[in-house]
């Protein structure tokens, strides 16, 4: 076997060690200028939460907050139970005096129920007496009118005969009215009751006429007095009091109006008793409660705070050279200064504040020098995981 020198070993050895040095020397500048990258950013911002204050909606006294400070709560939870019935109130005394008024007044509304009842029934026999005039009106017409159509048929059928006796006599002798006086004379004297006949009938179709003009009135005038008569039952209010005894009509409506308005009352009464629940608009933790069960709120008092577990959007602020960069719908990186780093792209500016004013002090350099810059919103890229206030840089692209 060949015997290898140490002076070709160890160059064999640099032979094969330098891809790996270079490679290492590579990944090394790699991270240094991803490192130095990350470092390099125009601002400083936060990613922002929206927190939610839960406030009194009326002035009262806290009878309950079923959270502790901390606890996570989904929208729609109950986070305070409000009373609003306060401490000089006193609204059960106010219920029953309502209800002794109710009382009163619906014993007021019996007597007249019954005084306007004894009221129809007086109206109602006085009625029906005055009604059988009015019905013997009707019948006398009646009367009147069938004695004349009787009279009138049998004299038609009376007409009818003589006229056939009239022409048979006619065609019977004939070959005699011209030579017989007797047999003319005869004929003469039928002609002559007939016409009486037919106009007694004509005179009978006028007066029947007359009779039947009679009786249409004689039957309107019940119809029209059948209308006047008294409105049973006991009336529950103004629609169903006779129209004809008007002092019923408004003392009913008067003190239903009062009862309905007593009970209007009563129910507002009511409702003040009841709890006003105070709940969360949306999810989050507890961060801060204000106030505690028993202590007295004014309406629009603060209660609780709550605040999301996920960021909505980055807030970040530009000092005054940095502003011109910034303008709405520019697409920017967000830095997440984590170890390693995170960089995020396609992030929007949303909103870009009107004026400059004073940053938040946790963004300061210097925690003693105040700064200034002008907001700006921007949305949270997708896949950066950022929790509330987590402090991230921003670098337009």
């Amino acid at each position: 076997m060949k015997k290898i020198s140490s002076r070709n070993y160890l160059i064999g050895l640099r032979v094969h060690l330098l891809p790996v040095v270079v490679w290492f020397a590579t990944l090394v500048c790699v991270v240094v200028l991803f490192s130095h990258r990350s470092q390099r950013f125009e601002v400083v911002g936060m990613a922002w939460v929206e927190v939610h204050e839960v406030a009194a909606t009326a002035r009262g006294r806290l009878k309950s907050v079923p959270v502790q400070l901390f606890d996570t709560v989904d929208a729609g939870d109950t986070v305070a139970v409000l009373n609003t019935v306060l401490d000089d109130e006193h609204i059960q005394k106010q219920i029953a005096t309502i209800d002794a008024q109710k009382v009163a007044l619906e014993l007021q509304l019996t007597e007249l129920r019954q005084n306007y009842e004894a009221e129809i029934h007086s109206r109602e026999s006085e009625w029906v007496a005055e009604r059988r005039a009015f019905t013997a009106d009707v019948v006398a017409a009646e009367v009147r009118v069938l004695d004349v159509n009787a009279v009138l048929e049998s004299d038609r059928a009376l007409l009818a005969t003589m006229q056939a006796d009239v022409r048979t006599f006619t065609i019977r002798n004939q070959a005699r009215l011209g030579t017989d006086s007797g047999i003319y004379y005869e004929l003469q004297t039928m002609k002559a009751n007939y016409d009486t006949l037919a106009k007694k009938i004509e005179e009978n179709e006028n007066l029947r006429r007359e009779y039947m003009r009679k009786l249409d009135e004689a039957i309107a005038r019940r119809q029209e007095f059948h209308e006047y008569k008294p409105r049973k039952g006991t009336p529950r209010d103004a629609s169903d009091v006779d129209p004809n005894v008007p002092n019923a009509v408004y003392a009913v409506d008067v003190i239903a109006k009062a009862i309905e308005a007593l009970e209007r009352q009563k129910e507002e009464l009511q409702e003040r008793l009841k709890d006003v629940l105070l709940k969360a608009e949306f999810g989050g933790v507890v961060s801060q409660i204000d106030n505690r069960e028993g202590e007295a709120v004014l309406a629009g008092e603060p209660i609780l705070t709550i605040r999301p577990t996920k960021p909505t959007e980055i807030l970040a602020y530009a000092s005054q050279d940095q502003a011109g960069l910034f303008e709405k719908d520019v697409v920017v990186e967000v830095i997440k200064r984590a170890q390693p780093p995170q960089i995020a792209e396609n992030a929007h500016v949303t909103y870009v504040g009107p004026a400059i004013e004073q940053i938040p002090t946790r963004l300061w350099r210097n925690p003693a020098i105040p700064e200034w810059g002008r907001p700006i919103r921007i949305t949270i890229p997708p896949g950066l995981d950022l929790i509330p206030g987590e402090v991230v840089g921003i670098r337009v692209m």
